[in-house]
């Protein structure tokens, strides 16, 4: 099962591989920071107020259950 980080960019990822998740915040934006096991890090803006934004902690969870 894949698990979509980011709409815009059609960004999915497996939860198998991901090997840490953060949630951070920086220079007023919140961001979801994904690090996959091949050493790939994903960074996505958390951009929910938007019509075809991305809601961080929605991914998150998602990734968590998935585990």
């Amino acid at each position: 099962m894949m698990i979509l980080l980011e709409k815009s960019t059609g960004l999915a990822v497996n939860p198998a591989d991901v090997s840490s998740m953060c949630i951070r915040s920086s220079n007023g934006y919140r961001a979801l920071e994904v690090r996959m096991v091949g050493g790939d890090k994903h960074l996505v803006r958390h951009t929910a107020h938007c019509s075809d934004g991305d809601d961080i902690y929605q991914v998150h969870k998602q990734l968590l259950e998935a585990q």
